[in-house]
């Protein structure tokens, strides 16, 4: 989940391997790579292109698998870029290991159209505590 988007991701190794050549990143870079690289990363994406997890759904999916990769658990993320932000550094960033169970709900709802930023906020980012912010 990235925001309120939902994605497979697969093997997250393959696909952000398969992800990061199409965008011109190599292997040893990802390989490389740390969760604080991933997450600045992931706040000079989002504060270039706010609504990138449903505009830009490759590089969604590519920094949603770099995030679970890195992690070896996250499979929920959140970035907002809020409107008095001055650089990608104020960008809010959140972490989460929301349960198989809840992912699941959440995977149906969207396959009804039925997810809504409230119904993900609800059942993810307002269960998850301050400390999982990065």
């Amino acid at each position: 989940m990235f925001n309120d988007a939902l994605y497979d991701l697969g093997d997250v190794n393959q696909t952000a391997r398969e992800r990061g050549d199409a965008l011109g990143i190599n292997a040893l870079t990802l390989r490389n790579m740390r969760i604080g690289q991933v997450v600045k990363l992931v706040r000079e994406w989002v504060w270039e292109r706010p609504a990138l997890a449903k505009s830009d759904p490759q590089s969604a999916i590519f920094l949603a698998s770099l995030v679970a990769l890195k992690t070896n658990e996250a499979n929920a993320l959140l970035a907002v870029a809020p409107t008095t932000a001055k650089s990608s550094a104020e960008v809010q960033v959140r972490l989460a290991s929301v349960s198989l169970v809840t992912m699941k709900q959440l995977m149906d709802l969207h396959a009804e159209g039925r997810l809504s930023g409230h119904t993900a906020n609800m059942a993810v980012w307002s269960q998850v505590p301050a400390r999982m912010q990065a």
